[in-house]
């Protein structure tokens, strides 16, 4: 049986669990400075994100890390815990961050957003939106050109075809939560 909940909090919208569900997630850096400025930073965090996912039981759908920014599409075997899952994810990431670059105790991370996918449309946009953020930020002209996503492991795996009847009949939504970094 699937729990469904709306959690209120006090300063933030109200936020929608639904367990056994894709959920978007947004995260930027504090300051939104480019912490995760090269390959080994951006390996750190690609790291953590998957070890913490695989632990948590969830199945990342789509990710992308940019120096100050990442994005996944993740279906939550536990939405409830989605707040603790990032809380994992960015205090392990943090601390390694800080141990790799020795500035202990440094920010890193300012906040996340989260989205409830409800459809198909939802699911292809979003997982559109994260493949060609890249492209969007100005770090590379295709999404293929981008080593820290997931439109390499898709392209491998559903073929470029796929990829692009996926692009034109679920293009990026304009105005995503994230576009602000």
């Amino acid at each position: 049986m699937k729990k469904e909940y709306l959690k209120k909090y006090r300063h933030a919208p109200a936020h929608l669990f639904l367990t056994d569900h894709y959920y978007f997630v947004s995260a930027g850096t504090h300051g939104r400075k480019p912490y995760f400025d090269t390959d080994s930073k951006k390996e750190l965090l690609l790291d953590t994100i998957c070890e913490m996912l695989e632990l948590d039981a969830s199945e990342p759908a789509g990710w992308v890390i940019l120096s100050n920014h990442y994005h996944i599409l993740v279906k939550l075997k536990d939405a409830f815990q989605l707040p603790q899952l990032v809380r994992k994810i960015h205090s392990k990431s943090a601390v390694l961050l800080n141990k790799f670059s020795r500035r202990p105790g440094r920010k890193i991370w300012y906040q996340y957003w989260d989205e409830c996918i409800r459809n198909e449309k939802d699911f292809y946009a979003k997982l559109n939106y994260i493949h060609w953020n890249p492209v969007k930020h100005g770090y590379v002209d295709s999404p293929e050109a981008y080593g820290f996503s997931s439109y390499g492991s898709h392209l491998r795996v559903q073929g470029k075809k796929w990829l692009q009847d996926v692009l034109r009949r679920f293009p990026p939504a304009a105005g995503e939560k994230g576009d602000d970094f």
